[in-house]
């Protein structure tokens, strides 16, 4: 059994489809089918089945699944440990962040490139569960994500800041001249909001049920740069954790009163999994910035 057989296994079982299978593997679909199959003859049970024109996995073929990816897994961990043994930070360092983080991000991936051009650096934007989902599946090393619900194991937790929500406007908008405002206030204001699925979303809309308002939310947005940009324009508010507004000099962070907006932000890894150096650098360096 080679590992690259188990390669072959792992992506036709993601497609489904054996050519879509070769072309990711980069090998012809004869080629791919026959390792396929004396894979099949070393484990002396079908892994896949085809009805029609559609491939399945055999209950076989989904119970080696699990443990083909945990292979593929322990040899990308071991290749690793033994670039971080020879002190070369090379490899992948992959990173998930919530839109929130935005900017923030940005220069630590910037010194990180240009500090270890061995590293491959891949930052994924998204929302929280999903990207947790992904740390997970070792989709990625490491997460950051601001959130007001218990973090659980497995995943390891690195508190990095606390911020608050906050009213953002333009500097040009009527209420630019407030430094605060009551909670109930923002009902009545036309506003731009994360879409839902948002962690900060949902973290509003309880804030919103529980005060028995019901605001106008007259644009929904899934990317906060484009909502802030929007906000800047001058005519609309939104509501944002403090920290997103880094570099937006032309609008105006108001304090919320009333209710309690603190949030704190964490960088999540998985406990008991093998870290890598440059996640562990990479650690570090966010919290100097901090």
């Amino acid at each position: 059994m080679e590992i690259f057989q188990l390669e072959y296994f792992i992506k036709t079982a993601k497609t489904l489809h054996f050519t879509k299978a070769a072309e990711l593997c980069f090998v012809t679909q004869s080629g791919l089918s026959q390792q396929i199959k004396k894979l099949e003859e070393e484990l002396g049970m079908p892994l896949f089945v085809r009805i029609g024109k559609k491939v399945q996995l055999t209950e076989a073929g989904s119970v080696f699944l699990i443990h083909a990816k945990q292979v593929i897994e322990n040899v990308e961990s071991g290749k690793q440990a033994i670039d971080d043994l020879n002190q070369m930070i090379g490899g992948e360092l992959r990173i998930g962040v919530t839109y929130i983080f935005g900017l923030l991000v940005l220069p630590i991936v910037d010194l990180f490139a240009k500090t270890y051009p061995h590293l491959k650096i891949v930052v994924e934007y998204g929302t929280t569960e999903p990207l947790e989902q992904k740390l997970l599946n070792n989709e990625l090393d490491l997460v950051l994500v601001i959130s007001s619900n218990e973090i659980k194991l497995p995943f390891q937790k690195f508190p990095l800041f606390t911020s608050k929500l906050v009213l953002a406007v333009s500097k040009t908008h009527s209420l630019a001249v407030l430094d605060k405002i009551p909670f109930k206030d923002i009902e009545d204001l036309p506003l731009i909001l994360p879409v839902k699925g948002f962690n900060s979303r949902e973290f509003l809309d309880e804030l919103f049920l529980k005060n028995n308002m019901k605001p106008k939310v007259s644009i929904e947005l899934n990317a906060v740069q484009a909502l802030l940009r929007l906000v800047g324009d001058g005519y609309w508010a939104t509501i944002v954790t403090e920290k997103a507004l880094k570099g937006w000099d032309n609008i105006k962070a108001i304090k919320i009163t009333g209710v309690v907006t603190k949030r704190d932000s964490f960088m999540l890894t998985i406990e008991g999994a093998y870290q890598k150096k440059a996640v562990k650098l990479f650690i570090e360096e966010f919290k100097k910035s901090m």
